[in-house]
């Protein structure tokens, strides 16, 4: 499985979400739909293309902060180790250490927005001419905002953090914000630091007869869609 396939069942495990690839620089929106490849969603157009048209609702925020097994925090102050930040304006430097290739860290604060009115959206896109029931379309985003994402390329690979204390201290409550930049880096993948933009989405396709599947874990209104656990997203292409 590749880094996308990995980051993707990451986020399915830790908040149903499937990845928007790449995290934070795409540009998804509600509404998009498309095919999956390589695990991921390519995305073909919108919705409003077919003149469908929804309502937009707040979903539930979340957080997001996870740590692969062999991934390691260091922290350090005038060139001396410390168990945790302090809140000071003096320079400082945190260290992301991963022992195993493909693995991440990831602090992230989300905010969701989803369609309000799915059951309608998917009794409209069934009347469109040339709607095809394989389109995964968008349902909910999942922004972060501040975030920070890092994987490996490879084993024993390593990323340094530079900034003030007091903001590697918020970088690690999924806050990071300008004041900290990437000083080294060896063998690094994602490298996302302090950017706002879509980490995750949410998606659903039209059943074959009636009904819209939703892929993840049922959390909403049964009586108007029906809901299918689905581990992974099987390629159209």
């Amino acid at each position: 499985m590749g880094t996308a396939g990995l980051f993707s069942s990451i986020l399915h495990n830790e908040i149903s979400a499937y990845a928007a690839w790449m995290p934070v620089t795409n540009t998804f929106r509600l509404g998009d739909y498309g095919v999956i490849s390589n695990g991921v969603l390519v995305k073909m157009g919108n919705i409003d293309e077919f003149g469908v048209s929804f309502a937009k609702a707040d979903g539930k925020p979340s957080e997001l902060k996870f740590r692969s097994d062999g991934t390691r925090v260091r922290r350090f102050v005038g060139g001396a180790e410390i168990q945790a930040m302090p809140q000071a304006d003096i320079d400082a430097k945190l260290v992301v250490e991963f022992d195993a290739a493909d693995s991440f860290y990831i602090d992230a604060h989300l905010n969701v927005k989803e369609i309000g009115n799915l059951a309608q959206v998917g009794a409209e896109l069934r009347r469109r001419p040339g709607w095809r029931r394989k389109y995964r379309v968008v349902f909910a985003t999942y922004t972060g905002r501040h975030c920070t994402i890092l994987s490996s390329r490879s084993a024993n690979s390593r990323v340094e953090i530079s900034g003030k204390a007091n903001a590697l201290q918020q970088l690690e409550l999924g806050h990071a914000n300008a004041g900290v930049t990437v000083s080294d880096e060896d063998k690094v993948g994602l490298q996302i630091v302090g950017n706002t933009g879509v980490v995750g989405l949410r998606m659903f396709k039209l059943r074959a007869v009636g009904g819209t599947r939703i892929l993840g874990p049922a959390d909403g209104d049964e009586d108007l869609v029906q809901y299918e656990d689905a581990d992974e997203l099987d390629d159209d292409i």
